[in-house]
């Protein structure tokens, strides 16, 4: 018996697909990078791969490299690109389509594909506003001229990456992806032009049907997390933690419960241990980003709200189950006070699954 597992549900996931596709009407990549969201990117892109879909995306190299090895045909973006030449030639022997967005990585990539006699896909990419990785719309008059002098480099594709799809105003996203558009005239007109643009990741993909394009790159809405002001568009939960009850005990009143002996029973309890701490994951996960201060502020209340009145992460046959004392690394202690409870019996833990530790099983159902 496992003692605890995540079950991902791979109907729910080609449900999310197929709901995605209904609403967009363009070519869908499927992101699973982060070990598609935790969900176990090879299982995962087996799946997607069996419903029909023919790109997936990666952050870096060593992702590829596994899904290849594993099986996986389809094409696959990586959203990074080489350093060194020895990446030059794991990119060429996976076939792996690399992002390009400095000059000396093209050279270098370049080079390797002459000494392999080949032309290589890879595709261009912007900055438009989200200030990491890309060429930018000023710069591209010094760049074109350069990019056009590799004679081993198909420029396939074209792509930016929005900075704030999910903000309650369109302003910025709708600004870049005008960036994005003027970059691309500049590129056209200077004699490359690409087969691929995209643009939109899960939100921009549902909220700005405009920033679609030729494709769009889903990665939350495929496992039912992320958020649109779209309300139309209905998503389904993909992954729910399971665990079992490694032991139920009768405590008396005045028992310490967990390290630092920061919790002490008020009154008889009855307890469960479940084999569940923060190495997997166990309240890791914040429920907010600071972008702003008043982020910050709102983070701070709802800090002190859950110190009050803990929001409840763990339930048996759908009953919340409180937790007692501090997590440990790999135990946790909940009140069964009240609750019919057996060793081996099973709780689920409310947990996204991007903080759920590699070494926790996956199981998946379809």
């Amino acid at each position: 018996m496992l003692a605890r597992y995540l079950e991902v549900d791979k109907r729910a996931i080609i449900d999310n697909l197929e709901t995605v596709r209904k609403e967009v009407g363009v070519s869908v990549m499927a992101v699973v990078k982060g070990n598609a969201y935790g969900h176990g990117a090879v299982e995962v892109s087996a799946t997607l791969a069996d419903a029909g879909v023919e790109w997936f995306g990666v952050e870096f190299l060593d992702e590829g490299v596994r899904l290849r090895e594993s099986g996986i045909e389809g094409r696959i973006l990586c959203f990074t690109g080489p350093v060194d030449k020895d990446d030059c030639r794991a990119f060429i022997e996976y076939d792996i389509t690399p992002a390009m967005y400095n000059l000396d990585a093209a050279a270098m990539l370049n080079d390797v594909a002459e000494e392999e006699d080949i032309m290589f896909k890879v595709h261009l990419k912007f900055d438009t506003g989200m200030g990491r990785f890309g060429f930018t719309y000023d710069e591209l008059d010094g760049v074109i001229d350069r990019l056009k002098a590799f004679e081993h480099l198909e420029y396939e594709g074209a792509f930016t990456h929005f900075a704030a799809a999910f903000a309650k105003k369109p302003d910025y996203t709708l600004l870049q992806l005008e960036r994005f558009n003027k970059c691309m005239d500049k590129l056209e007109t200077g004699g490359i032009k690409v087969q691929i643009r995209h643009a939109a990741n899960s939100v921009a993909a549902m909220d700005f049907p405009q920033a679609r394009l030729d494709m769009v790159r889903v990665g939350g809405a495929l496992f039912g997390t992320a958020m649109f002001k779209n309300r139309s568009v209905k998503l389904k939960k993909t992954a729910l933690l399971k665990a079992i009850l490694m032991d139920v005990r009768d405590m008396p009143k005045g028992a310490y419960i967990g390290y630092g002996c920061t919790y002490r029973t008020s009154k008889p309890m009855r307890i469960g241990v479940i084999p569940f701490g923060y190495f997997e994951g166990l309240k890791v996960q914040r429920r907010n980003y600071a972008f702003h201060f008043l982020d910050l502020l709102r983070i701070l209340y709802h800090d002190i709200m859950d110190y009050l009145r803990p929001v409840p992460i763990v339930f048996k046959d759908g009953r919340p189950l409180r937790i007692l004392g501090r997590i440990g690394l790999q135990l946790a202690v909940v009140d069964l006070s009240g609750v019919d409870a057996h060793p081996g019996d099973e709780v689920s833990v409310a947990i996204d699954p991007i903080y759920l530790d590699d070494t926790v099983p996956r199981v998946y159902k379809y």
